[in-house]
Protein backbone atom coordinates (compact mmCIF):
# COMPACT_ATOMS: atom_id res chain seq x y z
CA UNK A 1 0.00 0.00 0.00
CA UNK A 2 2.97 2.31 0.57
CA UNK A 3 3.81 1.86 -3.11
CA UNK A 4 0.35 2.96 -4.21
CA UNK A 5 0.54 5.93 -1.86
CA UNK A 6 3.88 7.01 -3.38
CA UNK A 7 2.48 6.66 -6.91
CA UNK A 8 -0.62 8.73 -6.14
CA UNK A 9 1.57 11.38 -4.49
CA UNK A 10 3.83 11.52 -7.56
CA UNK A 11 0.82 11.94 -9.86
CA UNK A 12 -0.63 14.68 -7.67
CA UNK A 13 2.69 16.54 -7.50
CA UNK A 14 3.08 16.56 -11.28
CA UNK A 15 -0.48 16.80 -12.66
CA UNK A 16 0.65 18.01 -16.10
CA UNK A 17 3.37 15.40 -16.55
CA UNK A 18 2.70 12.68 -19.13
CA UNK A 19 3.11 9.29 -17.52
CA UNK A 20 2.37 5.60 -17.82
CA UNK A 21 1.43 3.00 -15.23
CA UNK A 22 2.93 -0.50 -15.34
CA UNK A 23 0.99 -3.14 -13.40
CA UNK A 24 1.80 -6.81 -12.91
CA UNK A 25 -1.45 -8.48 -13.97
CA UNK A 26 -0.46 -12.13 -14.26
CA UNK A 27 2.23 -14.42 -12.87
CA UNK A 28 2.80 -18.08 -13.69
CA UNK A 29 5.48 -19.77 -11.64
CA UNK A 30 7.94 -17.78 -9.54
CA UNK A 31 8.37 -14.01 -9.48
CA UNK A 32 9.59 -11.39 -7.03
CA UNK A 33 6.34 -9.40 -7.16
CA UNK A 34 2.79 -10.66 -7.35
CA UNK A 35 -0.14 -9.34 -9.43
CA UNK A 36 -1.07 -5.84 -8.33
CA UNK A 37 2.52 -4.55 -8.06
CA UNK A 38 2.74 -1.15 -9.76
CA UNK A 39 5.31 1.22 -11.15
CA UNK A 40 4.67 4.75 -12.39
CA UNK A 41 6.89 5.95 -15.23
CA UNK A 42 7.13 9.65 -16.09
CA UNK A 43 7.99 11.04 -19.51
CA UNK A 44 11.50 11.90 -18.30
CA UNK A 45 12.08 8.16 -17.55
CA UNK A 46 11.99 8.56 -13.78
CA UNK A 47 9.88 6.01 -11.96
CA UNK A 48 8.11 5.35 -8.68
CA UNK A 49 7.51 1.82 -7.37
CA UNK A 50 8.77 -1.53 -8.67
CA UNK A 51 7.39 -4.50 -10.56
CA UNK A 52 10.35 -6.83 -9.91
CA UNK A 53 13.52 -6.92 -7.83
CA UNK A 54 15.11 -4.44 -10.24
CA UNK A 55 15.56 -6.92 -13.10
CA UNK A 56 12.77 -5.75 -15.40
CA UNK A 57 12.42 -2.07 -14.55
CA UNK A 58 14.73 -0.67 -17.25
CA UNK A 59 12.93 -2.58 -20.01
CA UNK A 60 9.50 -1.66 -18.65
CA UNK A 61 10.53 2.02 -18.57
CA UNK A 62 11.47 1.78 -22.26
CA UNK A 63 8.06 0.28 -23.07
CA UNK A 64 6.36 2.92 -20.93
CA UNK A 65 8.00 5.75 -22.84
CA UNK A 66 6.68 4.35 -26.12
CA UNK A 67 3.22 3.98 -24.54
CA UNK A 68 3.34 7.63 -23.47
CA UNK A 69 4.22 8.62 -27.05
CA UNK A 70 1.53 6.49 -28.73
CA UNK A 71 -1.16 6.78 -26.07
CA UNK A 72 -1.93 3.06 -26.50
CA UNK A 73 -1.77 0.44 -23.76
CA UNK A 74 0.24 -2.73 -24.31
CA UNK A 75 0.86 -6.04 -22.56
CA UNK A 76 4.51 -7.00 -22.06
CA UNK A 77 5.42 -10.59 -21.22
CA UNK A 78 8.65 -11.74 -19.58
CA UNK A 79 9.41 -15.46 -19.60
CA UNK A 80 12.12 -15.88 -16.98
CA UNK A 81 11.90 -19.66 -17.27
CA UNK A 82 13.52 -19.46 -20.69
CA UNK A 83 17.32 -19.33 -20.57
CA UNK A 84 17.45 -18.08 -24.15
CA UNK A 85 15.23 -15.10 -23.38
CA UNK A 86 17.24 -14.29 -20.28
CA UNK A 87 20.51 -14.38 -22.18
CA UNK A 88 19.01 -12.21 -24.92
CA UNK A 89 18.18 -9.56 -22.32
CA UNK A 90 21.51 -10.08 -20.54
CA UNK A 91 19.57 -10.46 -17.31
CA UNK A 92 20.12 -14.01 -16.09
CA UNK A 93 17.10 -13.72 -13.82
CA UNK A 94 16.62 -17.32 -12.79
CA UNK A 95 13.10 -16.60 -11.44
CA UNK A 96 11.61 -19.48 -13.43
CA UNK A 97 8.27 -17.82 -14.12
CA UNK A 98 6.22 -15.86 -16.61
CA UNK A 99 5.34 -12.27 -15.69
CA UNK A 100 2.82 -10.21 -17.67
CA UNK A 101 2.88 -6.46 -17.21
CA UNK A 102 0.17 -4.11 -18.46
CA UNK A 103 1.66 -0.76 -19.44
CA UNK A 104 -0.93 1.96 -20.02
CA UNK A 105 -0.94 5.72 -20.49
CA UNK A 106 -2.45 7.83 -17.74
CA UNK A 107 -4.35 10.63 -19.37
CA UNK A 108 -7.07 12.98 -18.22
CA UNK A 109 -9.77 10.63 -19.50
CA UNK A 110 -12.71 9.65 -17.35
CA UNK A 111 -11.46 6.04 -17.29
CA UNK A 112 -8.05 6.95 -15.88
CA UNK A 113 -9.57 9.42 -13.45
CA UNK A 114 -12.03 6.85 -12.07
CA UNK A 115 -9.26 4.27 -11.76
CA UNK A 116 -6.93 6.62 -9.89
CA UNK A 117 -9.79 7.84 -7.72
CA UNK A 118 -10.51 4.25 -6.63
CA UNK A 119 -6.86 3.83 -5.62
CA UNK A 120 -6.88 7.17 -3.84
CA UNK A 121 -10.09 6.42 -1.93
CA UNK A 122 -8.73 3.10 -0.67
CA UNK A 123 -5.87 5.06 0.88
CA UNK A 124 -7.60 8.14 2.22
CA UNK A 125 -11.04 7.05 3.39
CA UNK A 126 -10.22 3.42 4.18
CA UNK A 127 -12.66 2.02 1.66
CA UNK A 128 -12.76 -1.39 0.00
CA UNK A 129 -13.12 -1.78 -3.75
CA UNK A 130 -12.39 -4.12 -6.64
CA UNK A 131 -10.80 -3.16 -9.96
CA UNK A 132 -11.19 -5.54 -12.90
CA UNK A 133 -8.81 -4.83 -15.79
CA UNK A 134 -8.88 -6.46 -19.24
CA UNK A 135 -5.23 -7.13 -20.10
CA UNK A 136 -5.66 -9.44 -23.08
CA UNK A 137 -8.42 -10.07 -25.62
CA UNK A 138 -8.52 -12.52 -28.51
CA UNK A 139 -11.13 -11.09 -30.83
CA UNK A 140 -13.75 -13.05 -32.71
CA UNK A 141 -15.73 -9.91 -33.38
CA UNK A 142 -15.43 -6.37 -32.11
CA UNK A 143 -12.23 -6.14 -30.00
CA UNK A 144 -12.34 -5.15 -26.36
CA UNK A 145 -9.80 -2.48 -25.49
CA UNK A 146 -6.80 -3.51 -23.43
CA UNK A 147 -6.90 -1.59 -20.17
CA UNK A 148 -10.68 -1.22 -20.11
CA UNK A 149 -12.11 -1.71 -16.63
CA UNK A 150 -14.97 -2.42 -14.31
CA UNK A 151 -14.64 -0.82 -10.87
CA UNK A 152 -16.83 -1.76 -7.91
CA UNK A 153 -16.63 0.82 -5.11
CA UNK A 154 -17.17 0.64 -1.34
CA UNK A 155 -20.92 1.13 -1.83
CA UNK A 156 -21.03 -1.89 -4.19
CA UNK A 157 -21.78 0.42 -7.13
CA UNK A 158 -19.94 -0.23 -10.36
CA UNK A 159 -18.54 1.85 -13.21
CA UNK A 160 -17.48 0.01 -16.37
CA UNK A 161 -16.08 1.06 -19.75
CA UNK A 162 -15.80 -2.44 -21.25
CA UNK A 163 -17.37 -2.44 -24.71
CA UNK A 164 -19.05 -5.83 -24.40
CA UNK A 165 -22.28 -6.17 -22.42
CA UNK A 166 -21.97 -9.93 -21.93
CA UNK A 167 -18.37 -9.68 -20.75
CA UNK A 168 -19.19 -6.72 -18.50
CA UNK A 169 -21.92 -8.69 -16.72
CA UNK A 170 -19.57 -11.62 -16.03
CA UNK A 171 -16.73 -9.41 -14.83
CA UNK A 172 -19.03 -7.27 -12.71
CA UNK A 173 -20.35 -10.37 -10.92
CA UNK A 174 -16.86 -11.59 -10.05
CA UNK A 175 -15.65 -8.10 -9.08
CA UNK A 176 -18.44 -7.80 -6.53
CA UNK A 177 -17.39 -11.13 -5.04
CA UNK A 178 -13.72 -10.09 -4.99
CA UNK A 179 -14.58 -6.89 -3.11
CA UNK A 180 -16.58 -8.82 -0.51
CA UNK A 181 -13.98 -11.55 -0.01
CA UNK A 182 -10.89 -9.35 -0.39
CA UNK A 183 -9.23 -11.80 -2.79
CA UNK A 184 -7.48 -10.83 -6.04
CA UNK A 185 -7.36 -13.29 -8.93
CA UNK A 186 -6.98 -13.75 -12.68
CA UNK A 187 -10.01 -14.77 -14.77
CA UNK A 188 -10.56 -15.98 -18.32
CA UNK A 189 -13.92 -15.27 -19.98
CA UNK A 190 -15.23 -16.53 -23.33
CA UNK A 191 -18.03 -14.59 -24.96
CA UNK A 192 -19.29 -14.08 -28.52
CA UNK A 193 -16.73 -11.30 -28.99
CA UNK A 194 -13.78 -13.51 -28.05
CA UNK A 195 -11.66 -14.65 -25.11
CA UNK A 196 -10.72 -12.09 -22.48
CA UNK A 197 -8.12 -12.36 -19.73
CA UNK A 198 -8.91 -10.14 -16.77
CA UNK A 199 -7.09 -9.30 -13.54
CA UNK A 200 -9.51 -8.56 -10.69
CA UNK A 201 -7.78 -6.78 -7.85
CA UNK A 202 -9.36 -6.47 -4.42
CA UNK A 203 -8.32 -3.20 -2.80
CA UNK A 204 -8.26 -3.18 0.98
CA UNK A 205 -7.40 -0.09 3.01
CA UNK A 206 -4.20 0.07 5.04
CA UNK A 207 -4.38 -1.47 8.50
CA UNK A 208 -4.83 1.30 11.11
CA UNK A 209 -2.29 1.32 13.93
CA UNK A 210 -2.79 3.70 16.87
CA UNK A 211 0.24 4.29 19.07
CA UNK A 212 -0.68 5.76 22.44
CA UNK A 213 2.41 7.54 23.70
CA UNK A 214 4.88 9.92 22.11
CA UNK A 215 8.11 9.06 23.90
CA UNK A 216 11.46 8.46 22.25
CA UNK A 217 10.79 4.70 22.03
CA UNK A 218 7.68 5.35 19.92
CA UNK A 219 9.78 6.93 17.16
CA UNK A 220 11.24 3.70 15.69
CA UNK A 221 7.89 1.94 16.10
CA UNK A 222 6.15 4.62 14.06
CA UNK A 223 8.94 4.71 11.47
CA UNK A 224 8.83 0.94 10.98
CA UNK A 225 5.03 0.83 10.83
CA UNK A 226 4.91 3.68 8.30
CA UNK A 227 7.49 1.99 6.09
CA UNK A 228 5.48 -1.24 6.19
CA UNK A 229 2.36 0.58 5.01
CA UNK A 230 0.27 0.80 8.18
CA UNK A 231 -2.03 3.80 8.58
CA UNK A 232 -0.36 5.24 11.67
CA UNK A 233 -1.85 7.57 14.25
CA UNK A 234 0.12 8.78 17.26
CA UNK A 235 -1.83 9.89 20.33
CA UNK A 236 0.12 12.06 22.78
CA UNK A 237 -1.68 12.15 26.16
CA UNK A 238 0.73 14.87 27.31
CA UNK A 239 -0.54 17.06 24.46
CA UNK A 240 2.87 18.37 23.37
CA UNK A 241 2.77 20.44 20.18
CA UNK A 242 6.28 19.23 19.32
CA UNK A 243 4.81 15.78 18.62
CA UNK A 244 3.47 17.02 15.29
CA UNK A 245 7.00 17.55 14.02
CA UNK A 246 8.62 14.61 15.83
CA UNK A 247 6.15 12.15 14.31
CA UNK A 248 5.97 13.62 10.82
CA UNK A 249 6.00 10.08 9.37
CA UNK A 250 2.68 9.32 11.03
CA UNK A 251 -0.50 9.83 9.02
CA UNK A 252 -2.06 11.61 11.98
CA UNK A 253 -0.94 13.01 15.32
CA UNK A 254 -3.60 13.57 17.99
CA UNK A 255 -3.01 15.56 21.16
CA UNK A 256 -5.52 14.25 23.67
CA UNK A 257 -5.70 13.29 27.31
CA UNK A 258 -7.14 9.79 27.93
CA UNK A 259 -10.63 11.12 28.69
CA UNK A 260 -10.66 12.89 25.29
CA UNK A 261 -9.39 10.03 23.13
CA UNK A 262 -12.73 8.30 22.46
CA UNK A 263 -14.04 11.47 20.82
CA UNK A 264 -10.91 12.25 18.79
CA UNK A 265 -9.60 8.85 17.68
CA UNK A 266 -11.47 6.32 15.54
CA UNK A 267 -11.12 2.74 16.79
CA UNK A 268 -12.64 0.04 14.56
CA UNK A 269 -12.58 -3.74 14.35
CA UNK A 270 -9.49 -3.44 12.11
CA UNK A 271 -7.52 -1.24 14.52
CA UNK A 272 -4.28 -2.36 16.16
CA UNK A 273 -3.51 -0.41 19.34
CA UNK A 274 -0.23 -0.02 21.25
CA UNK A 275 -0.15 1.38 24.78
CA UNK A 276 3.25 2.88 25.54
CA UNK A 277 2.66 6.12 27.44
CA UNK A 278 4.97 5.14 30.35
CA UNK A 279 2.29 6.53 32.67
CA UNK A 280 0.36 3.93 34.65
CA UNK A 281 -2.77 6.04 35.13
CA UNK A 282 -2.85 7.00 31.45
CA UNK A 283 -2.37 3.39 30.34
CA UNK A 284 -5.09 2.15 32.70
CA UNK A 285 -7.62 4.73 31.47
CA UNK A 286 -6.73 4.02 27.84
CA UNK A 287 -6.90 0.26 28.39
CA UNK A 288 -10.43 0.65 29.77
CA UNK A 289 -11.40 2.61 26.65
CA UNK A 290 -9.80 0.07 24.32
CA UNK A 291 -11.42 -2.92 26.02
CA UNK A 292 -14.79 -1.25 25.46
CA UNK A 293 -13.89 -0.68 21.78
CA UNK A 294 -13.72 -3.14 18.88
CA UNK A 295 -9.92 -2.96 18.51
CA UNK A 296 -8.69 -6.37 17.35
CA UNK A 297 -5.24 -6.12 18.97
CA UNK A 298 -4.22 -4.33 22.17
CA UNK A 299 -0.51 -4.36 22.93
CA UNK A 300 0.65 -3.04 26.30
CA UNK A 301 4.31 -2.14 26.78
CA UNK A 302 5.81 -3.43 30.01
CA UNK A 303 5.87 -6.60 32.14
CA UNK A 304 2.88 -8.88 32.23
CA UNK A 305 2.51 -8.19 35.97
CA UNK A 306 1.92 -4.51 35.20
CA UNK A 307 -0.92 -5.39 32.82
CA UNK A 308 -2.38 -7.86 35.32
CA UNK A 309 -2.36 -5.11 37.94
CA UNK A 310 -4.23 -2.80 35.55
CA UNK A 311 -6.83 -5.49 34.93
CA UNK A 312 -7.30 -6.00 38.67
CA UNK A 313 -7.71 -2.26 39.18
CA UNK A 314 -10.26 -2.11 36.35
CA UNK A 315 -12.15 -5.08 37.80
CA UNK A 316 -12.25 -3.30 41.18
CA UNK A 317 -13.85 -0.35 39.36
CA UNK A 318 -16.54 -2.65 37.94
CA UNK A 319 -15.04 -3.21 34.46
CA UNK A 320 -15.85 -6.68 33.14
CA UNK A 321 -13.03 -8.28 31.13
CA UNK A 322 -14.20 -11.21 29.00
CA UNK A 323 -12.31 -14.15 27.53
CA UNK A 324 -12.49 -12.42 24.15
CA UNK A 325 -10.83 -9.37 25.71
CA UNK A 326 -8.01 -11.52 27.07
CA UNK A 327 -7.55 -13.05 23.62
CA UNK A 328 -6.78 -9.68 22.03
CA UNK A 329 -4.66 -8.32 24.88
CA UNK A 330 -0.86 -8.77 24.71
CA UNK A 331 1.81 -7.63 27.15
Amino acid sequence: MNETRAIIRAIDEAPDQNCALATVVSVAGSAYRRPGARMLVLANATSVGTISAGCLEADVIAHAQRVIETGTAKLVEYDTSSTNDEMAWGLGLGCNGVIRVLVEPLVSSSSSSIYLDALRRSLTIRSTAAIATVFQHTSQGAPVAIGSRCIVDEDAESVCDIDDAELTALIERDAHQARQEGVSSEHVYETESGIAKVFIEALAPSVPLVVFGAGIDALPVVELAANLGFLVEVVDPQMRAASYERFAQADKVTLAQPRMVAERTRITSRTLALLMTHNYDHDRALLEMLLASRARYIGVLGPRKRSERMLRDLAADGVVVTEDDHARLFA
